[in-house]
């Protein structure tokens, strides 16, 4: 009798560990809602700092120098950076001005013999063939005043150049060539860089090209890493040609003005692109995945607060938020209510409780 009454129990016990794993508790969860907005996140790349309208400046005209603004010299705008000695130019302007002057004086003589041989010319008394020889005298002499008056203006535009001014406010940098030097056209002269208006050049993958456009705003850092300056410079200009061996392209971006003062031309800088996707993507906060051999899933809470599983495929991710896309289409939509807290071992229709508000 009591070997039966223990078989009983045993039995009873077994049907028990048997059908326990049936019945679920309601476990509590905490949980957040589906989002749908671009994603966002974002790179960090080196770049250098350049004044945006920096030049070289080289001579316009041969001859000697006499003045060269010394390197670090701050210059305005207009400012004399080289003068040449201009005396050749000013004696071939005086010799072109007699020039001008003869050609002028030949051409009323013309003018008056042509009128005196037409006079006669009329009465018979002078024969055609003179009147056309002078004719043609007068229009050469035209044609000398008119050469003479466009070698003038060449001497003059000579004579301007040889006096080269600061296009923009900013600093020396680099003198290639000493006063008392004789030097020919296109040598090169000084270096002005523009400290006034600074922008960063960097290289990004050619394939994020299509996040990058005008407009977009890139927080830069540098210096001390314990306390770095901060400044935000804006995308002027994307050059879509890419380098064969980096496979980058180059981005240029502007630094506000009031805030170039505090960075140098030449500096290295961090420079941190955003990049954002066109299409809105359900997003989910990065504790509602639950990874495992099988696939990956989140588990949404419904207004009966019960739970459902459903699977979802991982994209990008930045921060705290991951792209996610569900396998079956409309199993997850913006607003609903994905488990973050206490989701690791829910069943599909299981009950919850959501302890969140």
């Amino acid at each position: 009798m009591k070997n039966l009454i223990k078989q009983t129990v045993k039995t009873l016990a077994l049907c028990t560990c048997i059908i326990a794993p049936q019945i679920y508790a309601v476990v509590p969860v905490s949980t957040k809602a589906v989002t749908e907005a671009p994603l966002t996140h974002e790179i960090e790349v080196s770049g250098t700092l350049y004044g945006k309208n920096d030049v070289t400046l080289t001579s316009g005209v041969s001859g000697r120098l006499l003045y060269v603004v010394e390197p670090g010299t701050t210059v305005t705008k207009d400012e004399v950076l080289v003068r040449m000695d201009t005396l050749p130019l000013e004696l071939d302007k005086a010799r072109q001005t007699e020039l001008l002057k003869r050609a002028k004086i030949n051409l009323r003589l013309y003018q008056q013999e042509l009128s005196r041989l037409k006079k006669l010319a009329k009465t018979s008394s002078a024969a055609e063939s003179q009147v056309d020889e002078v004719q043609n005298k007068h229009d050469l002499a035209l044609s000398d005043i008119a050469l003479a008056e466009v070698e003038l203006r060449v001497i003059e535009d000579k004579l301007s150049r040889a006096t080269i001014r600061a296009p923009f406010n900013g600093v020396i940098s680099e003198r290639f060539k000493r006063a008392g030097r004789e030097i020919n056209r296109a040598d090169e002269l000084v270096t002005i860089l523009d400290i006034h208006h600074l922008e960063a050049r960097l290289y990004v993958p050619v394939k994020y090209l299509k996040f990058l456009h005008q407009g977009i705003e890139l927080p830069i850092q540098a210096g001390d890493l314990s306390h770095p300056e901060h400044t935000t410079a804006t995308i002027t200009s994307v050059i879509p040609s890419t380098d064969p061996r980096s496979q980058t392209v180059e981005v240029r971006a502007s630094i506000t003005a009031e805030q170039s003062h505090s960075w140098a031309i030449g500096q290295l800088v961090d420079v941190t692109v955003p990049l954002s996707s066109k299409q809105p993507t359900l997003l989910v906060d990065r504790d509602a995945l639950i990874l495992r051999k099988q696939g990956s899933h989140v588990v949404k809470i419904d207004a009966q607060n019960k739970a459902e599983q459903i699977p979802v495929t991982i994209g990008n991710g930045k921060g705290q938020w991951v792209e996610v896309i569900p396998r079956q289409a409309q199993s997850l939509r913006a607003g609903d209510k994905v488990a973050i807290r206490g989701a690791e071992r829910l069943q599909t229709g299981q009950d919850v409780e959501v302890t969140n508000p």
